[in-house]
């Protein structure tokens, strides 16, 4: 009977702590949701981020009427006021050192999850200056 009863504990246990437990995608969705989505830089005109669900990211900016991406790699939020972006690919001829690259920078929410701040410094190409930089951003519906 006790060794039943032990089997028995044993299963509810098991169900609860699965049932329970977050996966880490789970976490780092929620972690992430409130940076997810399209953003205008309303400092940089013609400027965009869009962060995805999958933890990834691109830049944009327009030239010549036409939109291109600038970089793009992977986000990950690493407290209440600062995220780390790991750049695998980016533009040859950019200014800045960035492909390769990992960067953290800061970030600040508005209360009402539509507006940002980000600041952080990117390093220079081939011994030129960096930039340290900061950027105002508010969420969009489209890319348009």
């Amino acid at each position: 009977m006790l060794k039943k009863t032990s089997k028995t504990a044993m299963v509810i246990l098991a169900l609860i702590i699965t049932f329970s437990c977050k996966t880490v995608q789970q976490a780092n969705l929620k972690e992430i949701k409130p940076f997810v989505g399209i953003w205008n830089d309303t400092t940089n005109p013609g400027c965009k981020i869009v962060f995805k669900a999958d933890g990834s990211f691109y830049n944009l900016a327009k030239e010549n009427g036409i939109q291109i991406v600038t970089h793009s790699g992977i986000f990950k939020i690493l407290s209440s006021n600062m995220y780390v972006l790991t750049i695998s690919d980016a533009r040859a001829n950019a200014t800045y050192d960035l492909k390769g690259r990992q960067y953290a920078n800061y970030y600040t929410l508005g209360a009402d999850q539509k507006t940002m701040k980000v600041s952080g410094y990117v390093d220079g190409r081939n011994g030129g200056n960096g930039l340290k930089w900061a950027s105002d951003l508010v969420k969009m519906n489209t890319l348009d």
